[in-house]
């Protein structure tokens, strides 16, 4: 009976523990990340900044009761992760500790293959399934994907040659992402008005539209020891999103999950637990 009681308090313990860390000073949800340097002026810009905040208005604290309005709200939040991982990867890219560079690289690298990954997904699942009732429909979405896919590509590749010869040129990533932020965002934020459910409703049920919805979540799936803890930490504690049970958000993701790459996590934009000076003031 002691051997089978053990395990269960330990769990409790840890589960008390994860609540009380990831939900400390964060009684309000806050979508912001505060990470200045002079150096930010890309992420800064006016027009990205408009972008940036018609994401988040689509992703509102409160999951829609609809499957019409789900599909638009889901992406708003993986489209504010990028954007975070991005931030992220972007600040600390000259303040990682000097034995930590493989670390940071490879934490940038799935910054840069995320976003990579999520268009891969759309097209894979969600374009194909839209454009069959409503036919050019997702043409404009498409043509930004290509119009971005070289730079991205060439990020990814001197990320990993980067990792490869353990050196990093900053100011080389830093102008690669410089030139990518401004199209991406405008992507991420006029993807949106595609999603709309009045829009899909004109042409899909509810039901075809929840069906469209959990293929396109299929595709975007990965190990899981990597996607759960980089996506809750890419977002602020208290966010609705991912729509899944307490427990994991508060046990799994910072206990469970997160140790087998929690070599990566310091760098993310909400880290669970804080390693770095300077860290994002949120």
């Amino acid at each position: 009976m002691t051997n089978k009681l053990i395990p269960f308090v330990v769990g409790i313990f840890a589960a008390f523990i994860s609540y009380n860390i990831y939900s400390k000073s964060h009684q309000t949800l806050d979508l912001t990340t505060n990470m200045s340097s002079p150096e930010m002026k890309a992420f800064e810009a006016p027009e990205v900044s408009k972008n940036v905040e018609r994401i988040r208005a689509a992703a509102t604290p409160e999951r829609p009761a609809l499957s019409s309005d789900r599909g638009r709200w889901a992406m708003a939040w993986l489209h504010l992760v990028i954007w975070n991982s991005w931030k992220s990867a972007y600040f600390y890219a000259d303040k990682y500790p000097e034995d930590d560079l493989h670390n940071y690289l490879e934490y940038a690298l799935l910054s840069a293959t995320f976003l990579a990954e999520h268009h891969e997904a759309e097209e894979s699942a969600l374009f194909p399934a839209l454009e069959k009732k409503i036919p050019g429909s997702m043409e404009q979405n498409e043509a930004q994907h290509q119009a971005f896919l070289k730079p991205l590509e060439e990020l990814i590749d001197f990320i990993r040659l980067a990792k490869a010869e353990s050196k990093l040129d900053v100011g080389a990533y830093r102008g690669m992402v410089d030139s990518l932020v401004g199209p991406v965002m405008q992507h991420l934020a006029e993807e949106l008005d595609s999603l709309e459910g009045p829009k899909l409703l004109e042409h899909f049920s509810e039901s075809e539209l929840d069906e469209i919805n959990k293929a396109t979540h299929k595709a975007q799936q990965g190990d899981t020891h990597r996607m759960l803890p980089f996506i809750l930490q890419n977002l602020p504690p208290g966010s609705p999103f991912p729509p899944a049970p307490g427990f994991v958000k508060t046990l799994l993701g910072p206990w469970v999950f997160y140790w087998k790459y929690s070599h990566l996590w310091k760098y993310t934009a909400y880290p669970m637990k804080p390693m770095l000076s300077p860290a994002p003031q949120l």
